[in-house]
């Protein structure tokens, strides 16, 4: 089942050239599946709170080929692949703008049993309430690739983090990984039409909670911009990787 979903952009979701932000394609994407999810019967909020179980998501990449623009009517559609682990799935997704395809994307989740703190194998009956598309993928359907971390980093910005970054599970929301990115590129880095980032990596190793520090390193790697994001140590260090982003 392909799920199709519309949107209407605010003003806020778009930079001084009148196009849509990449944060706010994130947000798209996530709110489609999310969508998807309650039409399955299986809402985030309430699987999470009556049942301790939670979809966590792994992965994102996302291509643009055309920023949506402002006034642009939006639409999304997004599909589960089925079981893609015993723990997990991959969902995909397409973007258009007018009627045109301007974004794909694709995520991984892991099905995760929060009382416990581990993955859980994912139910056969609740995918299949998805209505699972096996052979539909994106981006030829390779495997996302690991990102690299260089071996030394030019830049380091610290974090602070707020309560409005934490969700409704106490972890930092995912999206906001994305925004930590941007504060640790360089000023000027991917601002203009030429430059922009049409594309986008993310892979998420730890979740930062409340009273966590955060702290982003930058660096330049092979044409790419990669940021990586630790807890901070109660000495100012950087501790345990919590995401690493790549955009190009």
């Amino acid at each position: 089942m392909v799920f199709s979903t519309e949107f209407s952009p605010l003003l806020e979701e778009f930079d001084k050239n009148e196009r849509l932000t990449m944060a706010a394609i994130l947000k798209y994407f996530e709110n489609a599946g999310s969508r998807h999810s309650d039409a399955a019967g299986d809402s985030a909020i309430k699987v999470s709170e009556t049942l301790g179980v939670a979809w966590v998501l792994t992965d994102w990449k996302v291509c643009v080929s055309e920023f949506p623009r402002y006034g642009q009517k939006i639409k999304v559609e997004t599909w589960s692949e089925g079981l893609t682990s015993p723990f997990g799935t991959s969902r995909n997704y397409y973007l258009y703008a007018d009627g045109a395809l301007a974004v794909e994307g694709t995520s991984k989740w892991v099905r995760f049993d929060l009382k416990a703190g581990r993955p859980m194998k994912v139910e056969a009956d609740l995918l299949d309430r998805y209505g699972p598309e096996p052979g539909k993928q994106v981006f030829g359907g390779e495997k996302l690739a690991k990102i690299s971390l260089p071996e030394a980093f030019e830049a380091e910005t610290k974090i602070q983090l707020r309560r409005s970054d934490f969700d409704f599970n106490n972890h930092v929301h995912n999206l906001n990984y994305y925004d930590f990115a941007l504060e640790a590129l360089p000023a000027g880095t991917h601002a203009s039409p030429e430059s922009a980032a049409k594309n986008l990596r993310v892979s998420y190793k730890t979740a930062l909670k409340q009273g966590d520090g955060a702290i982003a390193k930058y660096a330049p790697l092979d044409q790419k911009s990669v940021v990586a994001i630790y807890a901070a140590n109660a000495d100012g260090t950087a501790g345990a990787l919590a995401c690493a982003v790549e955009l190009w």
